[in-house]
């Protein structure tokens, strides 16, 4: 079971625009109306992907955030399991039973292996899908 909260999700989307827009700080404002995130939510997810080490922040008035890690060295699942924790929560159904046991810990290996998407893709991928939306006459 994949435990995704919308917490993940708005951090997801808030680390992809920055990984965007990663030449430049992005203020907090930037980021909510493109995420469609709340911003007190935001600030609060923006916290803890500081404490993870992800973004860092500048104050003032020409300040903002931005990566502090390398989209290419980032993944979705490291991104993830700082805002969600456990990402897969089998431990909830561990039983006496060693087949069940064996088959929940593989089905977390195999989300972590799904999940283990560099930041960098993402971005790509978001460039791909913008050009392949935009149309010339």
């Amino acid at each position: 079971m994949v435990c995704v909260s919308s917490k993940g999700a708005y951090g997801l989307a808030a680390m992809l625009y920055l990984g965007q827009n990663r030449d430049r700080l992005v203020q907090i404002k930037d980021i909510a109306k493109n995420g469609d995130i709340p911003q007190n939510y935001l600030e609060q997810l923006l916290v803890q992907l500081k404490k993870a080490g992800f973004v860092e922040s500048i104050r003032g008035a020409k300040g903002g955030y931005k990566l502090s890690s390398d989209p290419k060295e980032l993944t979705v699942f490291q991104i993830l399991s700082a805002l969600e924790g456990d990402l897969v929560c089998y431990d909830r159904y561990a039983t006496a039973s060693r087949t069940l046991n064996h088959f929940w810990a593989d089905t977390s290996r195999q989300i972590e292996a799904i999940f283990a998407i560099p930041l960098e893709e993402l971005v790509e991928r978001s460039k791909q899908m913008d050009s392949a939306a935009m149309y010339h006459i």
